[in-house]
């Protein structure tokens, strides 16, 4: 007969109990985004892919949910520094906004935000065709959202922008209001599909495209950095292991939209962006689309 004495036994408890601590204890992230949309939104899609690529990869045990209100830009990140009714957003990078909340420096569409196809009425594209160039683009007057970093990004380049809702920017567009709409390269045919209903006369304008450096990252508030830490170390991660690559490839959002982009026959206007931190100029360039 095999005699363990008590003390063994607890100890061999004990340890083992040691081993799945960190599980039983793990905290639970409630994590609620702004909600920028009065109806679902079909640019979120994607980011919370990357957030639950991040979620399991870190191991973490999260919910995810939209807010209550519909929010603008502004707003909503003003209530997630105050810890208010947000606690996460995906939104452009900004060294103003950096200085307030706590960013995590992973671009998640590797800077095909900053890559700006147009929204126009599908009756103009012949006025477009005679535009190749920066000085041609200040004839037209452009729509951008209120508080937006591309907003201030195209004004600093001379472009005359208007500013509106995000939803009612398409109307705009849809009537003439606005000449054009900039939209990142990964949403513009996403939205237009959603909203074709209502805006049945929008296409993508087919010649120009503007480019800065730009992309969503997400940010929580700087009293939130367990959240920020879990979300960044399981993006490394995946980074690391290729899942992220992965992830973006089988995307088909951004599938199509380089599809159907066009890019090799696009008129390029490149803008500055005076907004990054020089924390956002060393992200490395592993995390960008090639040039």
């Amino acid at each position: 007969m095999i005699r363990v004495s008590l003390h063994v036994l607890s100890a061999a408890i004990v340890g083992v109990l040691g081993l799945f601590a960190p599980f039983a204890h793990a905290e639970h992230f409630d994590i609620v985004y702004p909600r920028f949309m009065s109806v679902d939104d079909p640019r979120a899609a994607y980011a919370k892919a990357v957030l639950d690529l991040a979620m399991r990869e870190a191991h973490a045990d999260y919910t995810v949910r939209p807010s209550h209100d519909v929010m603008q830009r502004e707003r909503a990140l003003r209530e997630l520094a105050e810890g208010r009714s947000v606690n996460l957003a995906w939104v452009s990078m900004s060294a103003d906004d950096e200085a307030r909340l706590r960013p995590i420096r992973m671009p998640i569409y590797r800077g095909l935000i900053g890559y700006r196809v147009l929204l126009i009425r599908k009756d103009r594209q012949a006025e477009f065709d005679k535009i190749n160039s920066l000085d041609a683009l200040k004839a037209m007057t452009g729509g951008q959202g209120f508080g937006w970093v591309d907003t201030e990004i195209l004004r600093d380049a001379g472009l005359h922008i208007d500013t509106s809702t995000y939803d009612s920017l398409f109307r705009m567009t849809e009537a003439g209001r606005i000449d054009y709409f900039p939209r990142g390269l990964v949403e513009a045919w996403t939205e237009l599909k959603a909203l074709h209903e209502a805006n049945p006369d929008l296409v993508v304008e087919r010649h120009l495209m503007l480019v800065y450096r730009s992309d969503f990252i997400f940010y929580t508030s700087k009293r939130d950095e367990q959240l920020a830490r879990t979300i960044e170390s399981g993006l490394r991660a995946a980074y690391r292991d290729g899942s992220f690559q992965r992830l973006f490839d089988s995307q088909p959002c951004i599938r199509t939209a380089l599809e159907r982009a066009d890019l090799g026959h696009r008129t390029v206007i490149y803008l500055d962006n005076r907004h990054l931190s020089d924390a956002d100029r060393d992200i490395p360039n592993e995390y960008w689309m090639p040039n």
